[in-house]
Parts: structure tokens; C-alpha cells; sequence
């Protein structure tokens, strides 16, 4: 089992403590052939995220670097955040365009939409570890998730399950409805547990990332391929198993 390409990384433009150079010198020493640098978006504090100032400066230090790393397909995306009940994320239509595509996911600093939806979708998320949410609150953050892919070209759906819970199969449906790939998260992969069936009964195309901070962990995908071994009829939906190149979800203006 091999994987080709690493879709979901981090450098010091927000969490990493890696540079670019650093994360693609990671990926070409693992034998990757494709990489995404992919900061958290622009709602989480400063300096742990991208500006829209600073994403303009990473997108063209990446075109000089896509000279000198030829061998790699290198993505520029972005980890955006869902930030209200109602599906919004933290970017703007017009922001769309700077980005290969967009990776999205609960975060828990993020700053929410309004006072509302702090209470209604991150109080819950935030003791979800202690107290099982309700009924209520997971068709609830159902809705959220499933608007937001319907809303916004998410490109792949990050560490689902992660703080804020939902019905898998739900959105693992609206995902495979609308393009979106979900991602099996190598940093997080026991979020998987208990819900993989769920999204296994769908039609949903995944991908593995190893959400790397760290440019050792880059292309580090042991947790996941040990998963998966249990599952191997499930390979073929893995879309970065493959050596073609992935059609990311877009914004069609």
C-alpha cells in the first residue's frame, strides 16, 4: 500500500514550526509526488493563522518554489473553519480564487459567526469528550456541515468527528453529492473508529493526510494503512492511492 501525495500540511504561516522549503524537502525526501501547504484559516488568533496579506505572500513565494521543485505538484490551500449553525466558513467568495482548493473543518479557536453560534455549536463541541451530545445537537451540527459543503467548494472535509460530532453517514453523503473528499486523518485517525462504517455505506471518495506540524511527519501515513488493512476493497476510493492527478472540488463564478 502506498500513497502518492500529502494534501494537508502546516508551516509557521500558522501552527508548523516548519518552512515551506522544509515541508517540501520532507515530501520530495519521502517520495511524495504531490504536496498541499495548507495553513489554518482566518478566523483562528494571529499569529497561528493565515491573514488574507500573508496567504498572498505564501501563494507567490510558492510559485518561485515550483521552479525549483519540479518533481512535486504543489498545492496552495487552505484550512478554513466552520464558524456558524447555519454552514458559514471564514472566507469570502472572492478569496476563493487564491487557493488550488479548500480543506474545512471545526476548529476550536476559530471565532465564531455570532454569540449564537458560539453557544450553539461550540459549547457543545467543546465538552462533546465528556458529556455525548443530544440528539438535537447532532442533527443540528449535521445541517451545519452538510450547508456548508452545499454552500461553499470545500475540496476535502477534515478530521470529521473532531470536537464537533455529527451524523457520519449524513454528510459522508452530502461529500459524496458534491465532490467533497473526506479525509482520514493520520494525526486523528481514532476520530475514525465510530463512524467508518457510516461513511463506508456511502458512495464518498477519501484521502489521507497526515495534517503534519512537523516536517518528519509529512508523508508519515503508517496509522492510516494500518487501518485500512481490514479494509482492503476500500483502497480503490482512496483517491491519493493513486498516481493521477486529483480534480479538486472549485468555485464556479
Amino acid at each position: 500500500m502506498k500513497l502518492y501525495g500529502d494534501y494537508h500540511t502546516h508551516t509557521l504561516y500558522s501552527d508548523g514550526v516548519g518552512s515551506i522549503e522544509a515541508n517540501l524537502n520532507a515530501a520530495r525526501k519521502k517520495g511524495l509526488s504531490a504536496i498541499a501547504i495548507s495553513d489554518h484559516g482566518f478566523n483562528n488568533p494571529s499569529p497561528f493563522a493565515l491573514r488574507y496579506a500573508t496567504a498572498v505572500m505564501q501563494s507567490r513565494r510558492l510559485e518561485i518554489l515550483r521552479e525549483d521543485y519540479k518533481d512535486l505538484k504543489i498545492y496552495h490551500a487552505i484550512e478554513a473553519d466552520i464558524i456558524s449553525t447555519e454552514g458559514d466558513i471564514d472566507m469570502r467568495p472572492e478569496q476563493f480564487e487564491l487557493f488550488d482548493f479548500i480543506l474545512a473543518g471545526f476548529h476550536r479557536f476559530a471565532r465564531p459567526w455570532s454569540l449564537k453560534d458560539f453557544f450553539k455549536l461550540y459549547i457543545p463541541a467543546y465538552i462533546s469528550d465528556v458529556i455525548r451530545p443530544s440528539g438535537d445537537v447532532i442533527r443540528r451540527n449535521t445541517r451545519a456541515f452538510c450547508q456548508m459543503i452545499k454552500r461553499y467548494p470545500v475540496g476535502i472535509l477534515a478530521h470529521i468527528d473532531d470536537m464537533c460530532i455529527v451524523n457520519a453517514r449524513e454528510v459522508a453523503k452530502c461529500c459524496a453529492d458534491y465532490g467533497t473528499l473526506l479525509e482520514l486523518n493520520a494525526k486523528h485517525i481514532d476520530l475514525t473508529y465510530r463512524s467508518f462504517d457510516q461513511i463506508l455505506s456511502t458512495d464518498v471518495k477519501l484521502i489521507a493526510n497526515t495534517d503534519a506540524h512537523y516536517p518528519q511527519r509529512i508523508g508519515c501515513f503508517e496509522h492510516v494503512i494500518e487501518y485500512l488493512l481490514p479494509y482492503p476493497e476500500i483502497w480503490e476510493r482512496v483517491v491519493n492511492a493513486h498516481t493521477e492527478e486529483i480534480k479538486f472540488r472549485k468555485y464556479e463564478y
